[in-house]
């Protein structure tokens, strides 16, 4: 029986084995033989008949029997042996004995190989010797780094223990450390995290969690928990590492083997003493974790975002440096064996195929293809001794480099928190290494066994993939590029080196972003449309509209003086009332008629001022009062400059005798007249004395409330307009303006695609877009939203229905059309074109005002009826016919067209007209090309006779002849 040694693939390659014995024995791939056969015997033929003394014919029949008497026919078993796992031996029986010689043959000689360097390997003595657990046939590329790696990633498995085991770390080793219970050096450096944090205070508490909830005890009591639930958890890892790390074996037996493996990893790593057990070493790990994953979760306990960021920084960063050595590692552990495998299934399943073949060949060809098949099996059974002697060399690096990652001082070594991390960063990295060399074993294996052809660039070219690595990283750090500390998670990012932590940023169900600073203020981006197209609407303050605002200010001031001027002049008249009557009485309902004591007050208060006033200017009391009372709205008016400040804010010119008035009156005379005309005018009492007494009071009563309720009116409407035009000047002085692009509207996005659609048809032709766009500005109208009243529009189909009967009961609106059509005929029919009827008045009932006809002139003769007007008409008409019949027939004359055959035809040949036209555009071609080739050759002769060569040659004197004038040698001469 041949034996075939199988790595990690025996399943596979037992299938492959049992596939290609039932295909050999079935009758199809006999036929296939035979048809094969004959082709090569007609071949074979042919070359004999040619060329007889080669002899292929006998070469060919001697190599046909050797191939189906000696690969073909005989039968034999094949076991296939696994070398990485524990399953049996599997037989596969009737397998060709071609394929089980060369793949036996092949498989034995890399075994044997393989097995002999790693025995090698293993009894070396001293230091260097290899520990059978990590040897490349039993696990596999740099197995003792893959330990070291997976174990540093462990942690507790239940969530409980975990939890309590963070919270004693926080609430008592780390209270320990500080004040001294547990030395931090100590801490730091110790191989036995767990022996040292027995050392804790009992007067301090942490949490304990249980089936029944959580509970506060003292640390010394969490402590114990902690211990007594620790084997259990331990045991768990255990398995789980064993599954992990050995596959192919059931878990017993990769527990049983992870117990063996862990130890001897550490101790030839020298991170651990021969005293170390797998459990020690696992809890180590985990407590090591345990305490890293508490100082993160107290920044998080204490609420600290910058410590969160920190962090998680170094731990992206970490990450980031390791991440392309895991994924390199995971080439030199996963990837590569498999292509392995792979190819050589694949040899293997080509069998075959090869047999077909070598049934078309004869002679050495055969014996070539057989060579070359049976390389391609040595090469791929030398892998195995490559990387068992790849794995050696690269262990004992990586041992030494992680002994001297475990120094914690004094020559002491140990895992322990200051040399955790750069323990799993040497393993990562070592793995990483491995991987860029595992990349050249395949060509160095296929060079070995294609006789050391190329051999030293095919190993050499193995490092290609790690100095490329170098030179990246290099030429990265040389320009100063570093990242680390990005954090990536859904859609938030944090990255304290780019951004604010207290700037957020947020979008809305419309999709507008918001933006808020730490102090509260908010910014807002909208939603808006980009592209090259803008349809902008702007508004500002033009000169005219300061102007139109001027006039305005001008025209209510005017008004509001007009109206102070009436007022005044009833108040006066009230006044001189008021003087004439001092007694009181009261009506039956006990209502004063003519007492109002308050305005009579008033009025004396008045009447004093203005006698003084009166007396130092020399104007009548009646002036006085006039000019006290039309400016009692204006405080400013009274005391000396009164009339400036009148002028300059009403902008109207104030009479000597109104100046003199109000520079002599002052803050007495503001309020004694500002009384009076407020009581006046709002005194019930005195209202209504003045109407009950005749018809003259009832008058000036009116009048009082009228004046006063204009004057009022009128100040208020001059304070609007002179703010509004101070406000309208200073928009317009400091260019205030207003813009909106309607583009950027996302209600207008069909409007933008429009655009565009019509930019790119018009694209060749601006003048035509410009067109396009002007036509679409001038056919878009704006929707009104007020009346030229000031009135709003319906905003609601009743408000318009509404609109609409009010409207129509309208007498205006609401005219019979018919009737007003056949009087308006009428009238035309009875009168002459150029006595056109007048217009009907609005005021005529049923009918609408109709606009004014204009004269038509007397051009025309008068149509006294319709058959008069209808002949007129008719001969209009053929005299426009004949017009155009002439211009018609001018064209038709000039463009040689009949229309004899009730279409339109033309005499003129369009293809000796295209025949002259193509005529003209060659004459005027080549007249373009000749002128062009003229202006090259004159240029040409130009820039050489501008050369320095001609420049020389015109510079040199004509040379002389050299020869004899009758051009013969001279006698004597040969």
């Amino acid at each position: 029986m041949w034996e075939i040694y199988a790595y990690h693939n025996s399943d596979s390659l037992f299938g492959i084995f049992n596939a290609i014995a039932a295909i050999m024995a079935s009758g199809t791939y006999l036929s296939a033989i035979a048809a094969v056969a004959f082709c090569g015997f007609v071949a074979a033929m042919v070359a004999y008949m040619f060329a007889p003394e080669k002899l292929q014919g006998w070469k060919w029949i001697g190599s046909v029997v050797l191939v189906y008497g000696v690969l073909f026919v005989p039968r034999v078993s094949v076991g296939i042996v696994d070398k990485t796992g524990g399953t049996p031996v599997k037989v596969v029986a009737n397998v060709p004995f071609g394929m089980a010689a060369l793949g036996g043959l092949t498989s034995s000689i890399g075994n044997s190989i393989t097995e002999l360097f790693e025995t090698a390997f293993q009894v070396i003595p001293g230091a260097a010797a290899l520990p059978a657990e990590l040897a490349y046939q039993q696990n596999g590329l740099m197995f003792g780094s893959r330990l070291l790696q997976e174990t540093r990633r462990t942690s507790l498995p239940d969530p409980a223990v975990r939890t309590d085991l963070i919270n004693f770390v926080g609430n008592c080793t780390a209270f320990d450390i500080a004040d001294g219970t547990i030395s931090p050096t100590v801490f730091s450096t110790s191989a036995d995290l767990w022996t040292t944090m027995a050392s804790t205070n009992p007067a301090r508490f942490s949490i304990v969690t249980s089936g029944t909830g959580v509970t506060t005890t003292t640390c010394d009591q969490v402590y114990a928990s902690i211990n007594a639930r620790l084997p259990a958890q331990l045991t768990d890892l255990t398995v789980r590492l064993g599954q992990r790390l050995n596959p192919t074996l059931s878990s017993l037996a990769a527990q049983s083997a992870v117990v063996n493996q862990i130890p001897q990893a550490y101790i030839r790593s020298q991170i651990a003493t021969a005293s170390a057990t797998a459990a020690d070493l696992i809890r180590q790990n985990a407590l090591i974790n345990a305490i890293n994953d508490s100082g993160e979760m107290g920044c998080q306990r204490i609420n600290d975002p910058s410590c969160m960021m920190l962090a998680t920084g170094r731990a992206s960063a970490v990450a980031s440096q390791n991440a392309a050595w895991i994924n390199g590692a995971k080439i030199a552990e996963q990837a590569l064996p498999v292509v392995r495998n792979v190819a050589e299934a694949a040899c293997y399943a080509v069998f075959p195929l090869l047999v077909l073949l070598l049934f078309l060949s004869s002679g050495r060809t055969t014996v070539l293809m057989l060579a070359g098949y049976a390389t391609a099996l040595i090469s791929i059974q030398l892998w195995p001794p490559l990387f068992a002697i790849l794995n050696y060399m690269a262990s004992i690096y990586a041992q030494m480099d992680q002994a001297a990652a475990a120094e914690v001082g004094g020559g002491v070594k140990a895992l322990s928190l200051q040399t955790a991390s750069p323990i799993y960063s040497n393993a990562v990295s070592a793995q990483a290494v491995v991987s860029y060399l595992v990349v050249g074993i395949p060509m160095l294996a296929y060079s070995l066994a294609n006789r050391l052809v190329n051999f030293g660039t095919t190993l050499v070219g193995g490092l290609s993939g790690l100095q490329s690595m170098i030179g990246n990283a290099s030429a990265a750090a040389a320009a100063g590029n570093a990242s680390m500390g990005n954090l990536t998670m859904d859609q938030r990012v944090v990255s304290p080196s780019t951004s604010n932590p207290w700037v957020s940023r947020s979008q809305d169900a419309q999709g507008n972003w918001w933006t808020q600073d730490g102090t509260g203020r908010r910014a807002v981006s909208l939603l808006k449309n980009e592209g090259i197209t803008s349809h902008q609407v702007s508004a500002r303050v033009s000169q005219s509209d300061v102007e139109s605002a001027a006039r305005t200010a001008t025209s209510a001031a005017a008004d509001a003086v007009s109206a102070n001027t009436s007022r005044a002049a009833v108040l006066t008249e009230a006044l001189n009332r008021a003087r004439q009557q001092t007694s009181s009485s009261r009506s039956s309902a006990g209502q004063s008629l003519s007492g109002y004591q308050e305005v009579s007050r008033a009025a004396e208060q008045l009447s004093s001022e203005t006698k003084r006033i009166a007396a130092e200017t020399g104007y009548s009391e009646d002036q006085v009062a006039s000019a006290l009372l039309r400016f009692s709205a204006m405080p400013s008016a009274y005391g000396v400059g009164g009339g400036a400040s009148v002028e300059k804010r009403y902008g109207v010119s104030l009479s000597e005798a109104e100046k003199s008035i109000l520079d002599h009156s002052n803050a007495t005379s503001y309020r004694a007249a500002r009384s009076f005309g407020d009581r006046a005018s709002s005194d019930r009492s005195f209202l209504n004395s003045l109407s009950v007494e005749g018809r003259a009071g009832a008058s000036l009563a009116s009048s009082l409330a009228t004046t006063t309720s204009r004057a009022e009116t009128a100040e208020q409407r001059y304070t609007e307009a002179l703010a509004r035009s101070k406000e309208i000047r200073n928009a317009h002085e400091q260019g205030l303006s207003y813009t909106r692009d309607l583009a950027a509207d996302p209600a207008n996005s069909a409007a933008i695609v429009e655009y565009e659609q019509a930019a790119e048809r018009y694209r060749g032709s601006p003048q035509a877009l410009a067109a396009h766009m002007s036509t679409m500005l001038g056919n878009m109208s704006f929707t009104t939203t007020k009346f030229t009243s000031g009135a709003a529009l319906p905003t609601s189909f009743p408000d318009v229905h509404a609109a609409h009967e009010a409207g129509a009961q309208r007498p205006e609106v609401g005219i019979a059309v018919g009737s007003a059509r056949a009087r308006n005929d009428a009238a035309v029919r009875r009168g002459s074109l150029n006595n056109v009827p007048s217009s009907p008045g609005a005021g005529v009932p049923g009918q609408a005002e109709m606009p004014a006809a204009t004269s038509l002139g007397d051009t025309r003769p008068d149509l006294l009826d319709a058959a008069q007007f209808r002949a007129d008409v008719d001969t209009s008409a053929a005299g426009q016919e004949r017009s155009n019949r002439s211009t018609r027939d001018s064209f038709d004359e000039r463009h040689e067209i009949d229309r004899s055959r009730g279409g339109v035809t033309t005499h003129k040949s369009m293809t000796g007209r295209a025949i002259t036209q193509v005529k003209d555009d060659v004459e005027t071609t080549v007249e373009d090309a000749t002128a062009a080739a003229r202006r090259a050759m004159a240029d040409a002769r130009a820039r050489a006779a501008q050369s320095p060569l001609q420049k020389d040659i015109d510079a040199t004197p004509e040379v002389p002849p050299m020869r004899p004038s009758s051009g013969r040698r001279g006698p004597g001469k040969r």
